[in-house]
C-alpha cells in the first residue's frame, strides 16, 4: 500500500505593520485546523521576528484540498501579509496540483520511521 501521506514545508514572512493581523489570522486558521482530523500535523516556528516556517502534514492531497476550502476566509487574508520565500512538498501530488500551486514534490525514497 502507497503512502498518500503530504508534508507541506514553507517559509515566510510578515512585515511588522501586519503581525497583529497575522496572530489573528493565525488564531482563525488553528481553530479550524484543530477540528479537521484529515490535518495530522500544523505547526509554525517562528526564527525571528516576522520570519517563519511552517510544517503540515495531510494524509493526502484531497486532504489539502479540503483544508484550504474549510480556512478559505482566514486563508485569504494570510495570503494578503505574508510573503513565501521557500515551499517544499513530500509526498505525491498529482502533476495538477503542481501546476495550480507552481510547486515540486519530493517522493519517498528511503526512510526509518517509528
Amino acid at each position: 500500500m502507497q503512502n498518500e501521506t503530504v508534508d507541506l514545508i514553507f517559509s515566510f514572512t510578515v512585515a511588522e505593520a501586519d503581525q497583529a493581523r497575522y496572530e489573528q489570522t493565525l488564531a482563525q486558521q488553528l481553530a479550524i485546523t484543530q477540528n479537521e482530523p484529515h490535518v495530522l500535523s500544523y505547526e509554525v516556528f517562528c526564527q525571528a521576528p516576522g520570519r517563519y516556517c511552517q510544517h503540515e502534514r495531510y494524509a493526502n492531497e484531497a486532504a489539502i484540498r479540503l483544508h484550504m476550502q474549510n480556512t478559505a476566509v482566514p486563508l485569504a487574508v494570510w495570503g494578503e501579509i505574508t510573503t513565501i520565500t521557500h515551499m517544499t512538498a513530500l509526498g505525491p501530488l498529482s502533476d495538477e496540483f503542481k501546476q495550480e500551486f507552481g510547486m515540486h514534490n519530493y517522493l519517498p525514497y528511503q526512510a526509518v520511521a517509528r
